[in-house]
């Protein structure tokens, strides 16, 4: 098998609103750390996949078309085959235009300008393949992620991010996916060319800290990598399902918050990655297959006394909305609500795909899917390694769990960031499902 990797700076011009929460003065500041798109190409038999993944919050189903449509001009590769993710940092330029009626100009300048770079550097790097050995390592990672929906001795759902007293909290709603697993790709000579990174951990350690572009924790993942096996070293890092995980111990009231705890999960995952490159498995098998599928997931129907509520409360407030470091403000969602009830659309389309490496199974989710979705995909698995990548080739919002929907909190209030029916991940799975055994044929 043949393989290119690259790392394309992205990062945008300081003045653009930032992502992640919402607050009056979101316009960035300056640059903590660059923000990159990295980029691996595999070809063999005829066969050529491209995955690319974007340090930003997350990309739309047209801006991933768009990406695709870019790039098989300037490479040749189908679009098809192209897999387009986003890291999910929360620190990056609003390209989603999220509780906004549409992306600011700047931002659509960015991603026009981003997609002309990344295409053109993707049609140079299909000229470097070259002869590859790639191997397989995975290990479980606990004390980096958590699931951040708390079960409370009142009765009711909290988040983590609250300032829950630990007493108070019965237990976490869900479980975590500890699994970490690592593709390392080298070359003839045994020179490490690039390392495939995919772990479930929402980037949310930031929120635009000091109004400073940042790739979060995936910048200490790179670094400490870099630092220990060479600075051409591409890092590519694809998050697993974290719709409901994050970084925060709700029991450590001496946790940090900042770009020194954001280096210390990177540092820390990155060590867990070294470890495994020590006892990384060769494929036998170097078939290549990617498969796609076009599918749909039902909205949502909003109570006409969600509606009535949701007018009120703007009547009240004058249609003001305040700030807030996490999570988003009642008030923010009483506009949302309004707005999604006006929409005659009954389900959003999107696609997902399925790429067998071998004995591996790559396969992509549309948006911030809950763990327990990706828990059971890897499960029905008939593959011996199956890495599942969320946030990739959309941004649909969260999918909760049908028990998520029963137990309410954050990630079930409708908005743009979750407006599919509680069927959708149930649907999302089974399609993924299929996929993958369509693969096996």
């Amino acid at each position: 098998m043949r393989t290119a990797a690259a790392s394309i700076d992205i990062t945008p011009p300081v003045g653009l609103p930032l992502a992640g929460n919402v607050r009056d003065d979101n316009i960035s500041r300056g640059v903590h750390d660059r923000l990159f798109c990295n980029a691996i190409i595999l070809e063999y038999e005829g066969e050529t996949v491209c995955f690319l993944s974007y340090d930003l919050i997350g990309l739309g189903y047209d801006a991933c078309n768009y990406i695709k449509k870019q790039v098989e001009q300037k490479s040749g590769i189908k679009s098809s085959k192209i897999i387009v993710s986003s890291t999910h940092t929360h620190s990056g330029p609003d390209v989603l235009g999220i509780f906004k009626d549409s992306i600011d100009i700047e931002c659509m300048e960015y991603l026009e300008d981003i997609t002309r770079r990344v295409a053109a550097n993707v049609a140079v790097l299909i000229n470097e393949l070259e002869e590859t050995r790639i191997s397989i390592s995975r290990s479980e990672v606990f004390g980096l992620s958590f699931n951040r929906r708390l079960f409370m001795k009142e009765g009711i759902m909290s988040m983590n991010w609250e300032g829950v007293e630990p007493q108070d909290v019965v237990k976490e709603s869900g479980p975590i996916d500890p699994e970490l697993y690592v593709i390392s790709f080298r070359n003839r000579t045994g020179k490490l060319k690039a390392l495939m990174v995919n772990f479930a951990l929402h980037p949310a350690v930031l929120v635009g800290k000091d109004w400073l572009y940042s790739r979060d924790f995936p910048d200490g993942l790179d670094t400490y990598v870099k630092e220990k096996l060479g600075s051409d070293t591409i890092v590519f890092f694809a998050n697993g399902t974290q719709g409901n995980i994050n970084h925060i111990n709700y029991k450590d009231k001496n946790q940090g918050r900042g770009f020194e705890e954001a280096k210390r999960i990177g540092n820390a995952l990155g060590q867990e990655v070294i470890k495994c490159l020590d006892h990384e498995q060769p494929l036998k098998d170097k078939s290549l297959k990617c498969m796609q599928q076009t599918i749909t997931l039902p909205h949502r129907l909003i109570p006409r006394e969600d509606i009535e509520k949701a007018e009120k409360l703007i009547e009240k407030t004058g249609d003001k909305i305040p700030s807030l470091l996490d999570g988003v403000p009642d008030e923010m969602y009483a506009r949302e609500i309004i707005k999604l009830s006006k929409s005659k659309e009954k389900y959003a389309e999107t696609v997902i795909h399925a790429v067998r490496v071998g004995d591996i199974v790559i396969v992509t989710l549309p948006g911030e899917v809950f763990v327990e979705f990706g828990i059971k995909i890897k499960e029905n698995s008939a593959f011996k390694n199956t890495l599942v990548f969320g946030i990739t080739n959309d941004f649909i919002g969260y999918i909760p769990t049908q028990k998520a929907f029963k137990e309410g909190g954050y990630e079930i209030k409708t908005a743009f960031s979750s407006k599919l029916d509680k069927m959708a991940g149930d649907i999302l799975v089974s399609e993924v499902n299929q996929l993958i055994e369509k693969l096996m044929s």
